[in-house]
């Protein structure tokens, strides 16, 4: 992630919520924006899970990918991103190169014969959306700092990703690095 503050909000960007933001699901969460128009859609990027799609689709073959929780809206549905627009129609492109979507069939057909690898892939339940005034007025309240991803999302390790972030920025945050979500609990 590079160091920028005052950027204009767009897709591509990532979201990183402030220390204290006392949130269960964007705690120290770093969202990626997929698409921003009237309505803002995202996905929590470092929040991996301990299910595989085996786990929660019946009868799909093995794949060694943790899902990520995306965020809570409409959490019982997949969701994925990737970097193989070639190989999965209907790709909607983030940035550089990052799409959205497209048809699962291929992505069944293409891990089925091992056609795709786990670094082209993540895949997300749920999703976090806002409307566009929603998303603005958190902003103007300082509950996320707006960024870019820098490099790849495929990457940047999951779980370090927050703490990474937040090292990058202000010296004001070092303090809350590793405080918990309920600082009366430290």
């Amino acid at each position: 992630m590079g160091i920028s503050s005052n950027l204009s909000l767009k897709k591509g960007n990532v979201l990183i919520s402030r220390p204290l933001l006392n949130d269960d699901y964007f705690h120290k969460s770093v969202v990626l924006l997929t698409d921003y128009h009237e309505e803002v859609v995202g996905f929590i990027i470092n929040k991996p899970s301990n299910l595989k799609l085996s786990d929660v689709i019946s009868d799909f073959p093995e794949f060694d990918s943790e899902i990520h929780y995306g965020g809570p809206v409409a959490p019982d549905n997949l969701y994925f991103i990737h970097r193989v627009p070639e190989k999965i129609e209907g790709s909607i492109p983030i940035v550089d190169d990052l799409y959205w979507g497209g048809d699962f069939n291929q992505v069944r057909t293409l891990i089925t014969e091992d056609n795709l690898k786990t670094d082209d892939i993540r895949f997300f339940l749920g999703y976090s959306g806002w409307g566009s005034e929603q998303l603005d007025e958190e902003i103007r309240s300082k509950a996320w700092i707006i960024d870019e991803l820098e490099g790849s999302l495929f990457n940047c390790e999951s779980y370090e990703l927050w703490k990474k972030c937040m090292s990058e920025k202000e010296k004001d945050f070092e303090i809350w690095m590793d405080a918990p979500q309920d600082v009366r609990l430290n």
